[in-house]
């Protein structure tokens, strides 16, 4: 019987182009607390969905090293947030969204007549990114979204959540994403059994110029692949037998 197969593609970086933003954003917090800019290189190392994650141990630095669990206070959160959506307005980000990124509904078919699941993982909320794909034309191809319901405190939580949902003797997710703390929830959730079930995890970085994280921090991850482009995808996922 064939391994039951989802692909799970991270929207920020793998279907939508939003580094710019979070560029913008996060330029604009930083001097609130008397803090320099970063260059798009020094983002790039630290970028992370949502932006409370990475900002909390740049703003609160002191904090951070005493309590390594400041990312998950949610005072601090709801802090970095308000000042987040803020200037997301004044730019109308929170209206409009990303470009797609090049490519993305050819891969999606591709992906999908290879006998691959679509599902999309964001930190975002399901209703606006349902919307944005469904203006696009390319919602159908997805089977599922998992959102921030199922990754607010942890991205391992979301890939938890469709091994749970699916009930198979054994799941296969290939995870894609441009954001190393992906990378490395996808290495963390590998290997888990409940009962008599299993959940394997293969990570696939997508480094380029669209990913939060440049290639040098997306490798210290330790995909199980790296790509560059869409049309790489399917030839290495076959070359691993993960696909037919």
């Amino acid at each position: 019987m064939p391994t039951e197969t989802f692909l799970v593609r991270t929207m920020s970086d793998t279907v939508e182009s939003d580094i710019q933003r979070v560029f913008t954003i996060a330029n604009e917090i930083l001097p609130r607390y008397e803090m320099p800019p970063l260059s798009l290189t020094e983002l790039r190392k630290i970028a992370d969905g949502p932006f409370d994650l990475f900002l909390i141990p740049l703003i609160f630095a002191e904090e951070y090293q005493k309590k390594s669990t400041l990312p998950f206070n949610e005072a601090k959160r709801v802090e970095i947030r308000t000042h987040a959506l803020e200037i997301a307005r004044k730019h109308g980000f929170d209206v409009n969204p990303p470009d797609f990124i090049p490519g993305i509904e050819q891969s999606l078919k591709n992906t999908q007549a290879d006998g691959l699941r679509n599902v999309l993982m964001t930190t975002g909320g399901r209703r606006y990114k349902h919307q944005a794909m469904e203006k696009a034309g390319i919602g159908g191809y997805f089977e599922e979204i998992v959102d921030r319901d199922e990754t607010y405190y942890a991205k391992e939580q979301g890939l938890y959540y469709l091994y749970r949902k699916h009930k198979v003797s054994r799941l296969r997710i290939i995870l894609l994403s441009g954001t190393a703390t992906y990378i490395r929830a996808g290495n963390n959730a590998h290997g888990c059994k409940v009962g008599n079930t299993e959940l394997e995890v293969h990570t696939v970085a997508f480094a380029n110029e669209y990913s939060y994280n440049d290639e040098e921090t997306l490798r210290a991850a330790r995909p199980k692949i790296v790509i560059r482009r869409f049309d790489e995808l399917l030839p290495a996922l076959k070359e691993q037998h993960l696909v037919d």
